[in-house]
């Protein structure tokens, strides 16, 4: 198929950019004949409800007349995160929240655990949802683990922590303290939990062994049951993925054997 020389480099003319005048009956049957949920009507049902006007004619004049429904943002791409196993602690952390019900008000947990040892090692239980909270929690946890929270100055710092898309974790305000942590983000995909199972198989154990047990009367009694399950879990629960064994014979284990290659 040839080509004529002109079309390459083809250049609009003044007619191509001049706009078709609009239908002034269109226009008045458009904004007098919708009633109000009708607005929300995209071209093709509008079409059909305007027998005698072509579905061309009228997209052209929605358009212009800014009366067609905005489209929907999407948030980040539906991607899976590689699938790897730690293979010493503070290398990937995993952090996420959950809700807590009592009998008056709902409460907040977010928590940061270690995928290679299960600590938990952050977290903050509140009455809000915001970032600081989630905040709040990941310093937790670089004092646990680091003793301060200028590690990054310290050139100690080299973890990776996964969380999901949540607006606490996508904010600005997580984003820039975790930099300055030294912290690297790694965000999961929309709807894949299994990016990070070690923190969803967490709040499940807690549920199980500690939420669902417990009619709880108010946000001190679920408090108070937090903190009763977080110093159990940390140091006297065993787990089955730890060879049965409880985090501090796990961690006191690995110890000896790294002291035996020496």
């Amino acid at each position: 198929m040839m080509l004529e020389r002109s079309s390459f480099n083809y250049k609009p003319t003044e007619r191509d950019q001049r706009l078709k005048p609009l239908d002034p009956e269109l226009v008045e049957k458009l904004h007098s004949d919708l009633t109000d949920y009708e607005r929300t009507y995209g071209y093709r049902k509008v079409t059909h409800k305007f027998k005698a006007y072509n579905h061309k004619k009228i997209l052209r004049h929605m358009q212009r007349l800014r009366m067609t429904q905005p489209r929907r943002l999407k948030k980040f791409k539906h991607r899976r995160l590689s699938i790897s196993c730690p293979i010493a602690s503070n290398i990937r952390w995993e952090a996420d929240l959950t809700y807590v019900w009592d009998s008056v008000e709902q409460g907040y947990l977010f928590a940061v655990i270690d995928s290679y040892d299960k600590e938990l090692i952050g977290d903050y239980f509140g009455l809000r949802c915001r970032s600081e909270e989630a905040i709040a929690a990941l310093e937790d946890a670089v004092r646990t683990r680091f003793g301060t929270l200028d590690a990054v100055d310290l050139g100690v710092v080299r973890v990776t922590m996964r969380v999901d898309q949540g607006s606490q974790y996508v904010s600005s305000k997580f984003r820039k303290r975790a930099r300055e942590l030294g912290v690297k983000l790694e965000y999961c995909g929309i709807n894949c939990p299994d990016d990070k199972p070690y923190i969803e198989s967490f709040f499940s154990r807690y549920k199980c062994e500690e939420v669902f047990r417990n009619d709880y009367r108010n946000y001190t009694d679920a408090l108070g049951g937090w903190i009763a399950y977080k110093n159990w879990y940390n140091k006297e629960r065993i787990h089955q993925g730890l060879a049965w064994m409880t985090i501090p014979e796990f961690k006191h284990s690995k110890c000896l054997q790294i002291a035996g290659t020496f």
